[in-house]
């Protein structure tokens, strides 16, 4: 027996939390999903810039993970650059 249950996508987002969304969209890009624009700019990143996005977001969300020397070497590199 099985039953077949008809629901728009639309009701499920509209009745998430902004929180809730923002997991969804954060799971997505983490399984591989990019969007086709962001900020207005139909440019898509090469292989190289979405490798570099994947291992940002690995740091920020494993920092507490990190061992302090790991984490000052980081900060070394980033003090280093000009922007």
């Amino acid at each position: 027996m099985s039953i077949s249950i008809d629901i728009d996508i639309d009701d499920i987002l509209w009745n998430m939390s902004d929180r809730e969304k923002q997991e969804l969209v954060d799971d997505l890009y983490e399984d591989g999903y990019r969007p086709k624009q962001v900020g207005g700019s139909s440019d898509s990143n090469n292989i190289l810039d979405d490798a570099w996005e994947v291992t940002l977001s690995k740091l920020s969300k494993g920092r507490l993970m990190l061992t302090t020397d790991e984490e000052e070497l980081i900060h070394k590199i980033a003090n280093r650059l000009p922007y």
